[in-house]
């Protein structure tokens, strides 16, 4: 081949000196940058870098995100980079607490998926496969929100108890704390944390009798207020109805 590729390049040059050696440079560059992606393939993947999913191989979550969300979420997850300049709003910082609170693992999901409107972040749905989204969602949760995943014990209640008027309330004002699916694991962020209402603890603990002046007049010495001004009697017995019926599995929802 090395051979055959010096005799063409004679051949150029004789007929025009001019074009033999563009060729001849042109011909090394590309070698050369072909051996450059070679090597990059071969070595440690850089940050930034895009690489289509490969049909039956999931990459680590650790991976994906270093790769195609540092550059703009920071490698502690904090959104401290460079890019957070120039982007309205910035990248999210997924160490606060209010990221913890207001960003369901479904969410998170979703915006990897589909990405979100108005912001820069664009969909991955096309270079990434179902479980590597899933795996990079988990991997920031537990990393950088120190939340678990447990999603296949945490079900989303079904549209006619959503479409009740205690689950429309309760995913107005009481999901952003107790999360979509009655649970939110907030350790070291809010003290003490949410109640998990699918705890076999809390199931056993909290009556309905108990829950319905939680939600009245709050619980002092927790991000529990009181909504006894906002909501009448009726609405906060549907809100604890459908908390009951929901997420507290074996309770006695009238009890």
């Amino acid at each position: 081949m090395y051979s055959n590729f010096m005799h063409s390049n004679r051949k150029l040059n004789e007929g025009n000196k001019k074009p033999g050696r563009l060729m001849t440079e042109w011909l090394l560059v590309s070698l050369l940058l072909g051996s450059a992606g070679l090597l990059g393939s071969a070595g440690s993947a850089m940050a930034g870098e895009h690489h289509t999913f490969i049909p039956g191989v999931t990459r680590p979550g650790a991976y994906i995100f270093h790769n195609y969300c540092s550059v703009c979420h920071g490698d502690k997850g904090d959104g401290q980079t460079r890019a957070r300049n120039g982007l309205v709003p910035p990248p999210r910082n997924y160490t606060t607490p209010e990221a913890a609170v207001e960003l369901t693992r479904e969410r998170m999901i979703n915006s990897v998926t589909h990405g979100r409107p108005g912001t820069a972040m664009i969909a991955w749905g096309s270079e990434l496969s179902g479980p590597e989204i899933e795996g990079v969602v988990d991997y920031i949760r537990a990393t950088f929100m120190k939340l678990g995943n447990n999603a296949a014990a945490h079900v989303v209640p079904d549209s006619k108890l959503l479409a009740s008027r205690g689950g429309m309330l309760y995913m107005q004002i009481c999901a952003m704390c107790h999360g979509e699916t009655g649970t939110r694991d907030t350790t070291g962020r809010m003290q003490p944390p949410p109640r998990d209402f699918t705890s076999p603890a809390v199931i056993a603990e909290l009556t309905r009798k108990r829950m319905i002046a939680s939600v009245t007049n709050g619980r002092p010495g927790t991000a529990m207020r009181g909504y006894g001004t906002q909501f009448n009697k009726g609405d906060i017995e549907a809100i604890v109805d459908f908390i009951r019926e929901a997420f507290m599995s074996g309770s006695n929802p009238k009890k």
